[in-house]
């Protein structure tokens, strides 16, 4: 509740850590709370990232973004709240032991709206391994330039790299210089050979397709090791024909 949660958010939260996920049904049992204020509830905690949102054909399941999402709000509140920040190692250490990882060798997360797109940019920042992708446009001119220079600064920060692949569609819409420096290697290969009509991001064993065009925004994480093997071998084979991107600016 320090982080600027409400009492409820915070019974809510907790209450995924717990379970690991929930639908506004299960959640609504657990906790107490009406399961009307359960959708607004789950609507605001997207909105700050603390839960992820998964649609599927007939149910709503939440689940709690990382421990570590927390610690990033923690950051933003450092000044207002130094007594927290102090004690923060054992509150991460609690949740950490608290949350029950779901394993299965196959799992996929949907994501809509901007926020959605947001999770799922900022879940990059997991990796662990070298970061390989296909680039449809600057996703500056979507999530805006501030959030963007917020996560290619955590990125570097965290000495991830990346590889990835523009196309046609990326050098028409004005790209911006988002000051990524040494941890990102581009190339390009033109529509003739390769059309990249969404944004595709490949790490360890998770796959990541995204796209804001014309009105539609939509994304989806697979998260499967023999899926994203073979994502990373046919990118391999794209970034032999691709060109340096430089010579094309």
């Amino acid at each position: 509740m320090r982080l600027g949660l409400t009492s409820d958010e915070a019974r809510l939260y907790m209450a995924l850590i717990e379970k690991g996920e929930g639908t506004p049904l299960s959640i609504s049992k657990t906790t107490e709370i009406n399961r009307t204020k359960v959708y607004r509830l789950i609507e605001e905690m997207v909105k700050k990232k603390l839960i992820v949102q998964e649609i599927g054909e007939h149910t709503i399941r939440v689940s709690p973004a990382s421990v570590e999402q927390l610690k990033e709000i923690l950051q933003m509140k450092q000044v207002q709240i130094a007594e927290l920040s102090k004690n923060w190692n054992d509150a991460s250490q609690m949740l950490d032991q608290m949350t029950i990882e779901k394993k299965s060798e196959t799992k996929v997360k949907f994501y809509h709206g901007k926020s959605g797109i947001e999770q799922m940019v900022w879940n990059v920042l997991k990796a662990k391994d070298e970061i390989v992708g296909y680039t449809f446009r600057d996703l500056s001119h979507f999530v805006g330039e501030k959030f963007m220079n917020d996560f290619v600064a955590e990125f570097r920060r965290r000495n991830l790299v990346m590889r990835d692949i523009h196309g046609d569609e990326y050098l028409s819409h004005q790209p911006i210089d988002n000051a990524w420096g040494k941890n990102m290697n581009s190339r390009y290969l033109p529509s003739t050979i390769l059309t990249i009509p969404h944004q595709t991001d490949i790490y360890d064993n998770v796959v990541s397709f995204y796209s804001w065009n014309e009105g539609e925004v939509w994304g989806t994480e697979i998260y499967n090791e023999k899926v994203a093997t073979m994502q990373k071998q046919l990118f391999e084979l794209a970034w032999e024909k691709a060109k340096n991107l430089t010579d094309y600016r």
